[in-house]
């Protein structure tokens, strides 16, 4: 079946059973052989990060054995699915997905980050070495011009800003997956740093091609420590009102392509990592069904999910 891609208005990759058959038992469906279908898998949980702060309530990797040490000239791709459970008076960064030097209390430590900056209606991509160097680029949603159209366009938002109460253009269960793809050019400018909203791609960015920063960094292959909605230096609240669920975790040692996001975009079902045309590629895979388990097949380490931070059905 290499050629369908829906059947009933349904994306294959959807598709359990047919007719009553399961998917698995199929060999043909109006004469065209089934082994096309992309594989399904069971995708019932996601994890929610309390709305509390600490250690305690995380939801984090502390890793010692090198498995995320991407550095300023690292070709990388972190995608997740969120549903945001704040509202929209919070005036505060909130947290997404963060890194740092495993034990460190310095947000300057080897951090690379993707945050929601509330009060501005902007989402950030930034990295950062020991000695403060950084580079950055952000996009703004509620502004139809200029180097905003293209945020504005693909997130859906409107002139209000990303809440629980406004979540724009979403897939499945009201999540939207967010990706930064990063090239091998120690830049966040959008020309090396592409973000996406579903499958679709940002655009330049306030800061355009080439991005901003101070300095150069220089960033080491020290072990890290990573986060799931909020920092990884010291475990702050990142969010208020009610829980912000996450899925789908997952890393990638390239810069996917625009494609190949739109891919594991996959019209808004989650797909599964592992039969991704990329996935020799798939570094680390955090499908979140009731654990912090790697999918990937790599044996990377699992996710500790900590206090009132739990798995919630989808």
């Amino acid at each position: 079946m290499p050629n369908i891609s829906h059947l009933n208005n349904k994306a294959v990759a959807n598709i359990h059973s047919f007719n009553g058959t399961e998917y698995g038992n199929l060999g043909t469906v109006n004469l065209v052989t089934a082994p096309g279908l992309a594989a399904s898998f069971a995708d019932d949980k996601a994890v929610a990060k309390s709305i509390t702060t600490g250690t305690g309530q995380s939801i984090r990797i502390t890793d010692s054995n090198g498995h995320f040490n991407f550095v300023h000239n690292s070709a990388y791709t972190i995608s997740f699915w969120i549903k945001p459970g704040w509202n929209s008076s919070l005036n505060a960064n909130i947290h997404l997905f963060t890194s740092t030097t495993t034990g460190t209390t310095n947000s300057s430590a080897n951090m690379i980050r993707i945050y929601y900056h509330e009060s501005l209606n902007r989402l950030y991509f930034e990295y950062r070495s020991a000695s403060n160097a950084k580079k950055s680029n952000f996009w703004l949603f509620h502004a139809n011009s200029g180097n905003y159209a293209a945020a504005y366009a693909a997130a859906g938002l409107g002139s209000s800003y990303w809440s629980a109460s406004n979540r724009g253009n979403v897939g499945d269960d009201n999540f939207t997956m967010i990706t930064i793809a990063k090239s091998t050019t120690n830049s966040a400018g959008s020309n090396y740093a592409k973000m996406y909203w579903n499958g679709t791609y940002l655009g330049n960015g306030h800061y355009g091609a080439n991005g901003t920063g101070q300095g150069t960094p220089n960033m080491s292959t020290a072990d890290r420590q990573i986060a799931i909605g909020s920092n990884s230096w010291t475990y702050a609240k990142s969010g208020n009102s009610t829980e912000t669920q996450y899925n789908d975790l997952t890393i990638w040692d390239k810069q996917l392509s625009a494609s190949e996001v739109s891919e594991l975009y996959n019209e808004g079902t989650r797909l599964d990592a592992t039969q991704h045309s990329a996935a020799e590629n798939l570094h680390m895979y955090y499908k979140f069904e009731n654990n912090g388990n790697d999918s990937s097949g790599n044996s990377r380490p699992a996710f500790v999910i900590s206090g009132n931070s739990n798995f919630e059905s989808i």
